[in-house]
């Protein structure tokens, strides 16, 4: 790594890990083992502490390990009575292969930011290794806690040896972290006789320590158990007998409360003979997808801000509406001031065959803009020109396009203003006006099926241009709908 690579990923990593400093001072302290390692015992005895506190507070601890590889949470099931205060936990050794249990972001090894220019910043020293360790199990224990809805959860990262990636850290530590009405931190330090099993019991016995001393404090203060979860789903009747329901961002850590939440809705909404339910995630939300699909919501579609679910309820088919299955595009036959008309070439044609080819300048409309919108932005953005519409001349409908989608191509005719043209050549290989005489001398013939299409005009493009020279126009009216939004009426000029 260059010096000022390493510069830049040192302040990356600082800029991560200062602000949690006056956090992590106040609820971290770090004790140090004594030479003589801990014998191992019984397991439900290690954890009876532990377990006598949770089963009379009726709370439930959840556990996300590393280093202990599972003995906090076999200590735990080891006691009496563990299913009633034992959530989920994991053993997530290597953050990098933990992604399909933690997801992705709390994956994420805290302490290797990626730098401005995207490459992995690791820290640069024992010290800093350390450090990283403490913020992780400090977020995990606290993200995990919401998500799978328990009162407390400890969070356990660290290195147990007998070797270490920095040349300052000779011995095996591990950051314990409690989540919960308390919080608390431990940074516990080994010494080098210690085994690699030594430290697992030994951090082990350590982290349910700590949970049995935060839940003491919690109970000293009076503190409650927990707040009673918030609710994530907002929901309003459609006239349908549906219901549209929208999802909190705050929900976005709350996996186990929103799915608790949405199994109980759909529920009472079946028993009350509800039938399409519209479930919007927003984006911040997307790590509920998966619980959605799993109470039986299928994709209708997907924007950048959001993604939309639904599910139909009755036995019978859904008859929900689809997503819009439909492109629409728009070119312009663009005459000038000697009745001559722009022809373009693409920079890129869709197609080999069609490379070169002269056809009209259009492309696909953008939402909320009417067909003559579209073909004035497309031959302003390609050719620099502005231009007056005159009318719609034709409409093409195809089908299996891409994306599997119709296509509705529109074809306007519009007036110049001027006849300068100022092509954007990152979008046309060229562009030029000929005169109808010369368009029909370029058009394809039957001897042209299947062959390079280069300099000519297709038979559509030539269909399209020769109705817009002789053809009737259609009106475009502007007139209010049933909505009151305004909207474009398109009607045939009377002869």
């Amino acid at each position: 790594m260059s010096s000022r690579r390493a510069r830049r990923c040192v302040a990356v990593w600082w800029s991560l890990i200062a602000p949690a400093a006056a956090e992590s001072a106040q609820n971290w302290r770090q004790v140090h083992l004594q030479p003589d390692p801990p014998q191992a015992r019984s397991l439900a005895a290690l954890s009876a502490p532990a377990a006598e506190a949770l089963s009379q507070s009726g709370e439930r601890v959840s556990v996300f390990e590393s280093t202990t590889g599972g003995l906090i949470n076999a200590a735990l099931l080891a006691a009496p009575g563990a299913s009633s205060f034992t959530s989920c936990g994991a053993v997530t050794y290597t953050s990098s292969r933990s992604v399909a249990v933690l997801g992705p972001e709390a994956a994420q090894p805290l302490g290797e930011p990626l730098d401005s220019q995207g490459h992995r910043c690791r820290p640069q020293s024992g010290k800093e290794y350390v450090a990283s360790k403490q913020e992780r199990a400090r977020l995990l224990a606290r993200q995990k806690r919401h998500e799978v809805g328990a009162t407390w959860c400890v969070c356990e990262n660290g290195a147990c040896g007998p070797t270490f990636p920095y040349a300052d850290v000779d011995a095996g530590f591990t950051a314990i972290f409690v989540s919960g009405p308390v919080e608390r931190g431990v940074l516990v330090r080994s010494v080098a006789t210690y085994s690699r099993e030594e430290n697992m019991w030994a951090f082990t016995n350590a982290a349910l320590d700590l949970l049995v001393e935060c839940m003491a404090e919690a109970r000293a203060q009076g503190l409650p158990a927990a707040l009673p979860p918030a609710a994530v789903l907002e929901t309003r009747e459609d006239r349908f007998g549906g219901v549209e329901v929208h999802v909190r961002d705050s929900a976005a850590a709350q996996v186990s409360g929103f799915w608790t939440e949405l199994r109980a809705a759909l529920e009472a909404w079946r028993l009350a003979g509800k039938r399409g339910i519209w479930l919007r995630l927003p984006l911040a939300c997307h790590t509920l997808v998966s619980a959605a699909i799993s109470a039986g919501f299928a994709y209708h579609h997907a924007t950048p801000q959001y993604v939309l679910l639904t599910r139909w309820l009755p036995a019978s088919p859904s008859p929900l509406p689809r997503y819009g299955f439909t492109l629409i595009g728009v070119g312009g036959v663009v005459l000038n001031s000697r009745d001559e008309v722009l022809m373009v070439q693409e920079a890129i044609s869709p197609t080999a065959r069609t490379q070169g080819a002269w056809k009209i300048p259009g492309g696909l409309a953008d939402p909320g803009e009417d067909f003559a919108e579209t073909a004035a932005r497309e031959v302003r953005e390609e050719c620099g020109l502005e231009t007056e519409l005159e009318g719609v001349v034709s409409l093409r409908h195809s089908h299996g396009r891409r994306f599997g989608q119709g296509d509705v191509y529109v074809v306007t005719r519009l007036r110049a203003t001027s006849d300068a043209l100022e092509i954007d050549r990152a979008e046309l290989q060229d562009a030029r006006w000929m005169s109808r005489k010369e368009i029909h001398a370029r058009r394809e013939t039957p001897d042209d099926r299947g062959k390079s299409l280069d300099g000519k005009v297709s038979m559509a493009n030539w269909e399209m241009i020769d109705n817009a020279l002789s053809g009737r126009l259609v009106d475009a009216v502007a007139v209010p709908d049933s909505k009151g939004v305004g909207t474009m009426l398109y009607k045939a000029v009377a002869p």
